[in-house]
């Protein structure tokens, strides 16, 4: 039996056929009654988690994110903080929404799911009177900025085990963030807008599980991470609620919590995302 891995932006809904898993909270199906005849109407999807058995899985939906954070971009100069917090120092909303996707391909015959992901693309702006640093620069008067970050994933997720109801995946992949911020205001009596930008990939290593509940229904979580120093340490964890209506299709809802920092790079970020998430998917 092979099994799509748990993965969070994030981890997949159920892939299972809503009318022949059966789960924890499930009562024995007639094919469990009568093995025989079930095994001369069988297919190659029609086993028990046949939606398990599909080699693709594309999903669709949105997240709505919270966050917290700050980022540095060049020296102090003249006095002025260039530790810039999201909403404290520069008066930023820092609630968004945002479309997301991705696309997994299983290998069924080494137990092994290769997932690309597109976690969104969140914008922050604010104005505030503070007087701050960016980029070897102090600003003054009253600042206008934004932070632009958006996301990617690479999960690849082996089956470790599978113990009755619950099925345990370990892997790795990498998370990707593009992050810009600018800032615009007086410098020296002139009004300057100054962008940074810059591209922080960050390896990961990760482990999940799947949970079934019934014929049509499981949880599903993963937790990834890595620690490089400088370079970067990210902790992304995720769980959702999946519910099948045909092998072939399902909906899903969770949540996200994400945190990144990085002070290697043009722009440093320290950052806190978290929020729900939900949509379809559809799997052949």
């Amino acid at each position: 039996m092979k099994r799509w891995p748990a993965l969070l932006i994030l981890a997949p809904a159920c892939t299972t056929l809503a009318d022949d898993r059966q789960g924890l909270l499930g009562s024995p199906t007639w094919e469990e009654q009568f093995p025989s005849l079930a095994s001369l109407t069988a297919g190659p999807l029609d086993s028990p988690n046949a939606g398990d058995d599909t080699f693709v899985k594309i999903r669709a939906g949105g997240m709505f994110v919270t966050a917290d954070g700050e980022i540095t971009v060049g020296d102090m100069i003249g006095g002025a903080t260039n530790v810039l917090d999201f909403e404290d120092t520069l008066g930023q909303d820092t609630d968004d929404i945002s479309p997301i996707g991705s696309i997994t391909v299983a290998i069924p015959i080494i137990d092994l799911s290769i997932e690309l992901g597109y976690m969104g693309n969140y914008k922050f702006d604010g104005s505030t009177t503070n007087t701050v640093s960016f980029d070897d620069q102090e600003f003054s008067g009253t600042i206008d900025s934004y932070e632009d970050l958006t996301m990617y994933e690479l999960n690849v997720l082996y089956e470790l085990a599978e113990l009755k109801y619950i099925t345990i995946y370990v892997g790795g992949g990498a998370r990707v963030i593009d992050a810009e911020a600018s800032i615009t205001g007086d410098v020296m009596g002139s009004t300057t807008t100054e962008t940074e930008e810059a591209i922080i990939p960050i390896p990961v290593g990760s482990i999940g599980a799947n949970f079934d509940l019934g014929r049509n229904i499981a949880i599903r979580g993963n937790l990834s991470g890595m620690y490089f120093g400088d370079y970067g340490t990210v902790i992304d964890a995720k769980a959702e609620l999946g519910y099948d209506f045909h092998r072939l299709f399902g909906v899903f809802i969770g949540y996200r919590f994400m945190n990144v920092e990085s002070t290697e790079f043009d722009v440093e970020v320290e950052a806190t995302m978290q929020g729900l998430y939900g949509g379809g998917e559809v799997r052949f």
